[in-house]
């Protein structure tokens, strides 16, 4: 990372945007948009993001603009030095190709007194210590330091530029842990993608919670990360190699990927509670009352789609209200504080259940919760492990009616308690 790239990011994020960066800087736009992606490659965050008016900073831009503005101040005390430099000195600033990897083997050198003892330390030729050394003072228009035959001797320019260093060494280890940690958890996280759970009861959200915990206690230092989206966009993560597995809710899994059920469940329109909707049927539930749903992107819209039109005609389906929402709790929210209906898997309500009106929709209709993966040894290692935590929890292996058990068990217990009554009793269940 080049001192110049730290200048003109900078200006990106205070000026809102790339064009106006370059006409602040003198330079053009491909110089400014690679200065960002060097830097947001370097520290593995995204510091801008397009709009419809343009660059914003991303949140972690915002919270990185005060070191990197700091950063940009040094640079520009840099950029100063040189005696009689044309252009201002914002500009100078941004076309300073010193890399920090350069200045930081400078102060090494100012510290130890000695280039030879420098380059021995960083692992490399004295004679290419001493070019590096070199073109920094050319790049900056200043003499650092007098060479004699017992080391070097730094000079007033040379102090001036050994504390802005030593300031941007310390900048930019706190702009660079992110990336280190990063690179470490790319190497040992797994990653389980899930449909968004209605709620805390839901046996999705307890199946989660059942695998985060259990895959802690069995190994702390290989993490599980999970995170929630809706099934397309867990589909497509999966492919990309993004997540190693998946749990998913519809029966249109591409070809190509494996998985295997882990849940069945009856399929219920959701209202809240009043006398009218305890009485009516399907039909007369979707015509009278707005729907919440997911996008056409989830499972469960495509559910909510077969079953609209195997109850409908076409005429009534398009009198339908129907309002999107792909948040599982502002569709809750629409359901219990507004009147809406909506289409959920009756297991994914829990002890919830009882504070709605449930209608059940025809067994055909019945969604699978399953675990997909890839056909790869890394998508596979954390599926076997998976279904290792599922098979000791009896939602895996064993007899259906032992399975409906396990289930039944999770549910109104919790999976720690599930998972205690059963552990040592089953074996593990391997793909």
């Amino acid at each position: 990372m080049n001192l110049g790239s730290l200048m003109i990011a900078h200006w990106v994020l205070k000026s809102g945007g790339v064009r106006q960066a370059a006409r602040a800087l003198d330079c053009s736009p491909s110089t400014v948009s690679a200065a960002m992606r060097r830097l947001q490659s370097e520290i593995a965050i995204p510091l801008v993001a397009r709009s419809g008016e343009g660059t914003q900073p991303t949140l972690e831009g915002v919270r990185l603009m005060r070191d990197l503005a700091t950063a940009a101040a040094i640079i520009l005390r840099l950029s100063k030095l040189a005696p009689g430099a044309d252009g201002s000195p914002e500009r100078r600033a941004a076309r300073i190709s010193t890399s920090l990897t350069t200045l930081g083997r400078f102060a090494r050198v100012a510290r130890e007194g000695s280039i030879r003892k420098a380059a021995q330390q960083v692992g490399i030729g004295q004679p290419q210590l001493t070019r590096q050394l070199r073109t920094m003072e050319r790049d900056l228009g200043v003499t650092v330091f007098r060479r004699h035959t017992h080391g070097i001797t730094l000079l007033e320019k040379g102090r001036t530029v050994l504390a802005q260093a030593e300031a941007l060494e310390r900048i930019w280890s706190r702009l660079s842990k992110h990336a280190e940690r990063r690179f470490r958890e790319s190497l040992v996280v797994a990653k389980c993608g899930s449909i968004i759970p209605f709620g805390p009861e839901s046996i999705t959200a307890k199946v989660l919670a059942l695998l985060a915990a259990e895959w802690h206690r069995r190994t702390p230092d290989d993490p599980l990360f999970i995170s929630s989206a809706i099934s397309e966009e867990l589909i497509a993560s999966l492919q990309s190699r993004a997540l190693d597995v998946i749990l998913l809710d519809t029966d249109a899994i591409p070809p190509g990927l494996r998985y295997r059920t882990i849940v069945k469940s009856r399929m219920v329109l959701v209202a809240a509670p009043s006398a009218a909707a305890t009485k009516a049927s399907i039909r007369d539930l979707l015509l009278s009352t707005p729907v919440a749903l997911l996008s056409l992107k989830s499972g469960l819209r495509q559910k909510f789609v077969s079953l609209m039109e195997a109850v409908l005609s076409e005429s009534e389906r398009e009198r339908l209200s129907i309002v999107e929402a792909d948040s599982m709790p502002v569709i809750a929210n629409l359901v219990r504080d507004h009147g809406f209906l909506t289409l959920l898997p009756e297991l994914s309500l829990g002890a919830s259940a009882s504070t709605f009106d449930c209608t059940y929709a025809p067994a055909s209709f019945s969604v699978h919760l399953s675990l997909v993966w890839r056909p790869a040894p890394s998508s596979e290692k954390v599926a076997r492990r998976i279904f290792d935590i599922l098979g000791d929890a009896g939602l895996q292996g064993g007899s259906p009616s032992a399975r409906g058990r396990a289930q039944q068990a999770l549910w109104k217990s919790g999976p720690l308690s599930a998972l205690s009554a059963r552990r040592g009793k089953l074996g593990s269940n391997l793909l």
